[in-house]
């Protein structure tokens, strides 16, 4: 498969906002047919305005099996596949109920599951499978171990499936602090406070992009020498 996106087909799930949309919008920059998915109907709205008729928005749950599968079973073709679901749930002392707790592995992982599962049945040699990660797979967070957990094993899933897919190429990505709808629904009043603190610990001294992960996305969908990696693009926080 060549270097570019141009006339290829990219799926990315949780491609309302944040990342997943800076993603869609930069793949379909690039001349790729796009398919975004997500939750909130509000969201895909306004994604669907943002990324224009060259792309297509479809209301789909990342856990929920059957829809992923019914979704990537009536594409066309699917050349690159981009994983964005997460979920975060604090955790100290692991003491909310275990119901409580699934969601931060189930999602994340799970989700990821499913879709690589459906994908790689469609994928030719060349296409791509990118799960998104974060920090917390090797800096643990205080107060998430199973978010935390949820990280490492994603790293470990696309490593082993480089092995068992190729020539389909599995990569993961791990952002660090990025500026998107996330942190106001986990801080709330306090987020300006909590990135401006976390910013003046990294060696960039701020908090990053969505684009600049979109960017790092788009590396891996078209480097067809590139697979069973993990990429981190966190403005140095594993260093600090």
């Amino acid at each position: 498969m060549p270097n570019t996106l141009k006339d290829t087909s990219v799926l990315v799930l949780g491609g309302s906002s944040g990342i997943g949309l800076a993603t869609a919008q930069a793949a379909s920059a690039e001349g790729a047919t796009v398919t975004i998915t997500g939750r909130s109907e509000t969201r895909l709205g306004a994604a669907r305005t943002a990324l224009g008729s060259s792309a297509t928005a479809v209301a789909v749950d990342a856990f929920d099996e059957n829809g992923t599968r019914a979704l990537i079973e009536s594409l066309p073709s699917l050349d690159h596949l981009f994983i964005t679901a997460g979920a975060i749930v604090l955790d100290t002392h692991l003491e909310p109920s275990s119901d409580d707790l699934r969601p931060a592995l189930e999602t994340r992982f799970w989700g990821a599951v499913y879709a690589a599962k459906y994908a790689a049945m469609k994928m030719s040699a060349g296409g791509s499978i990118t799960f998104m990660s974060g920090t917390a797979g090797r800096r643990p967070l205080p107060g998430a171990a199973v978010t935390s957990a949820s990280c490492g094993a994603i790293d470990a899933f696309a490593r082993a499936l480089a092995l068992d897919l190729a020539p389909v190429r599995v990569n993961s990505i791990t952002p660090g602090y990025i500026d998107t709808p996330l942190f106001d629904e986990l801080f709330g009043e306090q987020r300006d406070a909590i990135l401006a603190d976390a910013a003046a610990q990294l060696p960039m001294k701020r908090i990053g992009r969505p684009d600049e992960i979109a960017h790092a996305v788009l590396f891996l969908m078209q480097n067809g020498y590139v697979t069973g990696i993990n990429l981190a693009v966190d403005g140095g926080c594993l260093l600090v």
